[in-house]
Formats: structure tokens, C-alpha cells, sequence
């Protein structure tokens, strides 16, 4: 193990530099009746009865002159700069002083890119690790809320009778280096990784789509379950509009780019609308397919960039019985959760003195402190923008203005969970899409995943995202399954009320903000990503959105966090003893 995994400033050690540096207080003080100032170490003052010989006398005149000269020279010209280069000697030695605890790495946030970098430090030898979380789990946005209330718990992972509920990320990537770690630690256990299953880009080609319209004659055109007729569509007609109308915009938007570059999504599709589209249906699904890219992508249509359209990959559903991606991450860190304070919200990070980083935070309503060589930086980018952590100094320009100019969505879910598997009134299908009129009401939870054949469990997760979403999280949950309720009660009359149901509120999470990074207008993700993950002084970045190709994953967040330990670990070896040395 290398020196640096144990603290390298002992207590013992800074005292006797302190006391090297800390100028004496008896340096100048009054000998009987004499005005004079001596070293601390001469004698008591000689008495009467001595008479020291002339060479002695001149000696002592010499000296005297000497000490008074060197007193001046103190005054006049180093205590000035003392005052100041003072300032930062006291803070190399202040954590020993004022009794702040260090450490080599403190890293801010167990999320994934968190505990993958701790993970990656403690493996290296640092053992002097410390990882404050302002939430009271392990995880971040992957949160599974199990079956007895706990929240991503270890001793669930592997636990076969309870039925995760996953309100942030669900799917790993196939052939990701997380999915290896993954399985190398044994984790994907109750995963048939064998089998990898297509997530395609929305809208959903193998869905069955219902189609609802306004009844003949309403002329006051009010939205209601009176006025509304909803049928399902024959599988050749959902075929075609997707085939037709969705494929004829994909070419469109490739045209755009050559022609006009850089558009946002919305804007595209109002164009392609107005010049391609005269049926009321072919609008409605383009409408629909705007609501579920916001869905995918977390951001709104007129704010999303036309190159954020994506690929289909490989992946697997984690959300299975026994597993969950949040009680998976809880499981990831077992290890590491002696390093872990939950519920502990960094206030300020203070490097002014690079070497010696002060990080407040707050724990059960007590402010602490503590000192680190090197503080990696974890939280949303929600987190960021909001300023909710101080920095002092503040960050560069630069680095603010990408964290300005970054784009951060809201996606959240409506879950329900019904215990009577004769419940499952809806199609055996995975995705479900409601194509609803232009209105109040069109694109608010049109898309539907479900997860029922995964959880041995009738359920459906209701997605919703962007400005809609924004406005649901001011609901109440009473009336957002109302609302939820209202739109599969119009596809399936029969279907009854749910035994359980869970909402998710990202967007309003003190400790989030949102879920997680998009490609905005106007902006080059690739390069603002690579200024979000770029150090300032002893501070690193890491996070879904410092990784330029995999962002808003969590094999991005992971990827960040690992590349993260990497330099903190560069750097701690040579600031080492044995590398200075060396």
C-alpha cells in the first residue's frame, strides 16, 4: 500500500511545525527595570557584584546592536509580508490547529459517479477517503423503493420476493464497462445478461397506438371523457403512420441539417407539419412523438437540438425482482459504506489554498468541516446551476458559463401497481401510446411502459416530461393519478384503481433539480461537457453530465467518476512524501 492511503499530515508532526512557525510570545519582554529586548534564552540580568571585562562589554554592546538592528529589520520588512504570506501558512497547518479532520479525497455525492470513484481510490491503496451525501441513501437518481418502504436497501439485492419499484434509471447498457464491473462483482445475478433486449427511440414502433378524437358535433370543443372518443388502432394503419408520418419526419429533419444546420426539435416539427401534413391524425402523432422524445431526451421540444435524435441500443431491465438499479447501487457500495455520511448537504468548497480544501457541510442540522488534498465534485447539474454549493473563490468564467448553458431536464413517473393478476386489462405489449387531439390536455401521460411480464406483477409507469412535468410536480399525488387514471380509463374502460401507486417529483428535489443532462439549442454539448469535467485547482467533476458520449447514463456517471479518480490519484502520489522524495 502506498504511503499516501494513510493521513499524511499527523497531528503530532504539524504541532512541531507550528511550533517552528508560531513567533514566541516571551521574544520581547521587560528585564528588571531595563527597556531592553532580548532572546528568551539569555540569563537574569548580571548583578553588582560582577564586572564583566571590556572585550565582554564590547561583545555584549556588538550584540545588542546587532538584535536591536535585527528587531527593526523585523518590523519594517517581514512582518508586512508575514501578514499576508502568513495567511496561507496558517491554513496549511489550520486543519491541525483548529482540529478539522483530513483526508486525501473527499468526494461530494454517493450517486454512481460517486461510489465508482471511491471504489476506484480505495482499490489504488488511498484509504483515507471520505464521501458525504446529502440524501439518506446510496444511489442518486437510481432509486428503488422496495416492497417493506426501504429505499435502495443491500439486503434486497438478492431478495427475490420483493418487487422494486425504480423511480429514476431502469436499464443498464449492454456490453458497457459498467455491465462488466457489474457482473464481476456479481451483481447481475438475478439478470439473464445472456439476453439483450433493443430500447428503441420513441415513438414506439411496436406499440399499439389508441387513437382519440373529438365526438362529431361538439362544437365547443371541450375536452372531456363525454366528448372524447378513444379507439385502438389496427395494427397496419399504426404501422403506417409511423411508418409514413414519423419516417417522413426523420428524413426531414436530415434535410434541415444540411440546409439550415442547428434547429430545435419543436421548431422542426411545426415546419414539417405545415409543409408535409394536412390530415388532423398524421398532426396528432407528430404531437405525440414530440411529447415522447421530451420523454426520452427530458427536455422540452423547442428547447431540444435536432442532432439530440438518437440510436436504438442494447440493454438490459434491471428492475426485476431481486435486483433494482437502486438497490444494485446500494449493493455496488456496501463495501465503501463505512467511508459513506448519508444526509450529510455540502454547503461550501472553499480552495483558496489548493492543497488544503475546507469542505462545509451540514449533518442532522450541525455545520462541519473538514480539509482534503483533493475534492471530487459529484452532484447534478441541477445541483450547479442552482448555486446550492458555494465555491470561494467562485468557480472561472468559464466553468460557469457551461454550467449556465447546459441543458437539464425533468422526466418523472407516475407507477401503479395492482396486486389481482386478472387486473392486466391492457395489451401484453412493453410500450403503450395515446395519440390525443391538440389541446390542454395532449401529451400529458401519452406513453406508458409496461413492465408487468418483468415483475410477475400487474403494472404501468405513466411518463411524463418537461414543462408538463414541471406542472405536475405542483399536484397533488390524488390528482395526478386522477389525471393518469382519466387516460387509461379511456383506452381500457374496465380497468380498476391501483393497489399501489409511487410519483416521482425530480424536478423538485432540493437534492437533484432535475434528472439528468440534454443536447439544448445553440450549444455544443461535447465541448461544454469537457469544461463541466475539467478540474479547478484540487477540485474534480464528475457526473452523467461530464461525459460527452454517454451522457444522461448511468454508464456515463461512471465512467466520469473512475476517469475522476484517476487524476485525484495522479495527484496524490505526486504530492506524496515518497514521490517528493524520490
Amino acid at each position: 500500500v502506498h504511503p499516501i492511503a494513510s493521513d499524511l499530515l499527523h497531528q503530532d508532526k504539524t504541532n512541531k511545525e507550528l511550533k517552528m512557525l508560531r513567533p514566541r510570545s516571551s521574544i520581547f519582554h521587560r528585564r528588571r527595570g531595563h527597556n531592553s529586548p532580548v532572546s528568551s534564552d539569555d540569563t537574569l540580568p548580571l548583578s553588582h557584584n560582577e564586572r564583566p571585562k571590556l572585550g565582554s562589554l564590547r561583545s555584549s554592546s556588538i550584540a545588542k546592536f546587532c538584535l536591536a538592528f535585527g528587531v527593526l529589520f523585523v518590523f519594517v520588512f517581514i512582518l508586512p509580508l508575514l501578514q499576508d504570506s502568513g495567511k496561507s501558512i496558517h491554513k496549511k497547518f489550520a486543519g491541525a490547529s483548529s482540529g478539522i479532520q483530513q483526508y486525501d479525497a473527499v468526494i461530494v455525492g454517493a450517486g454512481w459517479a460517486g461510489i465508482s470513484a471511491a471504489k476506484a481510490l480505495l482499490d489504488s491503496g488511498v484509504d483515507n477517503v471520505l464521501v458525504l451525501e446529502a440524501q439518506d441513501y446510496i444511489g442518486g437518481r437510481s432509486k428503488s423503493v422496495n416492497l417493506d418502504g426501504s429505499i435502495n436497501s443491500p439486503s434486497m439485492h438478492g431478495n427475490f420476493t420483493n418487487i422494486p419499484i425504480d423511480m429514476g434509471s431502469e436499464w443498464l447498457y449492454a456490453k458497457s464497462a459498467l455491465e462488466g464491473n457489474l457482473i464481476r462483482g456479481g451483481h447481475l445475478k438475478g439478470i439473464d445478461t445472456s439476453k439483450k433486449r433493443t430500447l428503441p427511440v420513441p415513438p414506439f414502433v411496436d406499440s399499439p397506438f389508441y387513437l382519440q378524437t373529438l365526438v362529431q358535433g361538439n362544437e365547443e370543443n371541450i375536452y372531456s371523457a363525454d366528448t372524447l372518443k378513444t379507439e385502438r388502432l389496427e395494427d397496419g394503419k399504426a404501422k403506417d403512420l409511423y411508418e409514413r408520418v414519423w419516417g417522413g419526419f426523420l428524413e426531414y429533419v436530415k434535410e434541415y441539417r444540411k440546409s439550415l444546420g442547428e434547429q430545435s426539435y419543436g421548431g422542426v416539427a411545426e415546419k414539417y407539419k405545415e409543409e408535409k401534413l394536412t390530415s388532423d391524425v398524421d398532426v396528432q402523432f407528430i404531437n405525440l412523438a414530440m411529447a415522447s422524445s421530451e420523454v426520452d431526451y427530458a427536455g422540452g421540444r423547442n428547447e431540444l437540438s435536432i442532432f439530440s435524435v438518437g440510436d436504438m441500443s442494447s440493454t438490459h431491465y434491471m428492475s426485476v425482482p431481486g435486483v433494482g438499479y437502486g438497490n444494485t447501487a446500494a449493493k455496488f457500495a456496501a463495501p465503501l459504506a463505512h467511508k459513506i455520511h448519508l444526509k450529510s448537504k455540502v454547503t461550501e468548497i472553499d480552495y483558496s489554498d489548493p492543497n488544503n480544501v475546507i469542505v462545509t457541510f451540514v449533518r442532522n442540522g450541525v455545520e462541519s468541516k473538514v480539509m482534503a488534498k483533493t475534492v471530487l465534485v459529484t452532484v447534478s447539474l441541477g445541483v450547479l446551476k442552482a448555486g446550492n454549493i458555494k465555491f470561494t473563490p467562485s468557480l472561472p468564467a468559464w466553468k460557469q458559463e457551461a454550467i449556465d448553458g447546459m441543458g437539464f431536464g425533468v422526466m418523472d413517473k407516475c407507477v401503479m401497481q395492482w396486486n389481482n393478476p386478472d387486473a392486466a386489462v391492457w395489451p401484453d405489449k412493453e410500450w403503450i401510446e395515446l395519440i390525443t387531439p391538440k389541446g390542454e390536455n395532449s401529451g400529458k401521460w401519452t406513453t406508458f411502459f409496461n413492465p408487468t411480464s418483468y415483475k410477475g406483477v400487474p403494472m404501468l409507469v405513466g411518463w411524463i416530461a418537461a414543462e408538463n412535468a414541471r406542472y405536475m410536480e405542483t399536484q397533488t399525488d390524488e390528482e395526478v393519478l386522477s389525471d393518469t387514471m382519466a387516460k387509461l380509463k379511456a383506452m381500457f374502460p374496465t380497468i380498476t384503481p391501483p393497489d399501489r401507486c409511487i410519483i416521482s417529483r425530480w424536478g423538485s428535489e432540493e437534492n437533484v433539480l432535475g434528472t439528468y443532462s440534454f443536447k439544448i439549442i445553440g450549444r455544443n454539448f461535447r465541448d461544454d461537457s469537457r469544461q463541466l469535467q475539467k478540474t479547478v485547482e484540487n477540485v474534480w467533476f464528475a457526473g452523467e453530465a461530464t461525459d460527452g458520449g454517454w451522457y444522461g447514463t448511468v454508464n456515463g456517471a461512471c465512467r466520469s467518476g473512475e476517469a475522476a479518480a484517476k487524476g485525484m490519484l495522479e495527484e496524490l502520489l505526486a504530492s506524496s512524501p515518497a514521490r517528493s522524495a524520490s
